[in-house]
């Protein structure tokens, strides 16, 4: 009996060293831990957008009616311009932006349509351009007023009617077409090589003279691209100038 109450406190000790072994924490590395310091983003240039109107008013239409705007506008700052994001007030309201950078001094344009389905009285539509300028948001709006559907409302007074008579505006008499033709993404200018390092001017006009997109190059080394994804459907105009000489009307054709 004592033999026994000897061995339980020794065997006790011979235990007690790995039990605090596996508690206790670990050693430190012998060399010292490296702290990498992340690196803040960039911050991208900004730059400034100047609108040639920055609010639309397009009367009374009747309801059901799509109305299509364009705003131009010119990228006014000294970096280029990139709008990363253009957003209606609602659905019913769908803005469509140049895709690429605008160069410092380059005109461009925004396209909004508004559907008036289901839509009455008086509209303050809104659209949010987001781009690198400070502030980095830019507000255009189209105004008006929708006129009920008369099948739907009983108290419509059917307004009296007047014809236009104005003409569809002709082409250019220097106008020709641009191959190929037509387009619904790129529109591209072949440049001949005799025009190499001279400098251009590119104005392209809708039909009615509202001002699309204007560049200048300063020394043309090849084909001059312009982004029309968000050019309503129809009929343009391409001026070229090179080197202040007298400008060639090029026509080309945008479909949906």
């Amino acid at each position: 009996m004592k033999l026994r109450i000897i061995l339980l406190p020794l065997l006790f000790a011979l235990f007690l060293p790995a039990l605090n072994a596996q508690d206790a924490p670990p050693a430190f590395p012998s060399e010292p831990i490296q702290v990498v310091e992340q690196s803040e983003p960039e911050a991208i240039p900004t730059t400034t957008m100047t609108f040639e109107e920055e609010m639309f008013d397009f009367g009374t239409v009747p309801e059901g009616e799509v109305v299509t705007h364009v705003f131009t506008f010119t990228n006014t700052g000294s970096e280029p311009l990139i709008i990363s994001d253009a957003k209606g007030s609602c659905g019913c309201t769908v803005p469509a932006k140049p895709s690429g950078p605008i160069a410092p001094g380059e005109t461009a344009s925004v396209t909004v349509q508004f559907n008036t389905k289901n839509k009455k009285g008086k509209r303050n539509q809104k659209v949010t351009l987001t781009a690198n300028t400070v502030p980095a948001q830019t507000f255009i709006y189209l105004i008006g007023k929708v006129q009920p559907d008369p099948a739907r409302d009983e108290n419509y007074e059917q307004p009296e009617m007047t014809f236009s008579t104005e003409k569809e505006p002709a082409l250019p008499k220097d106008c020709f077409a641009i191959y190929p033709n037509p387009t619904a993404e790129v529109l591209k200018l072949k440049m001949d090589e005799d025009n190499f390092g001279k400098s251009t001017e590119v104005a392209i006009h809708s039909m009615d003279g509202q001002l699309m997109a204007r560049r200048r190059v300063e020394a043309v080394i090849g084909d001059v691209e312009f982004d029309v994804s968000h050019y309503p459907a129809g009929t343009y105009y391409a001026r070229v100038s090179f080197d202040g000489a007298k400008p060639v009307s090029q026509c080309f054709v945008v479909v949906e």
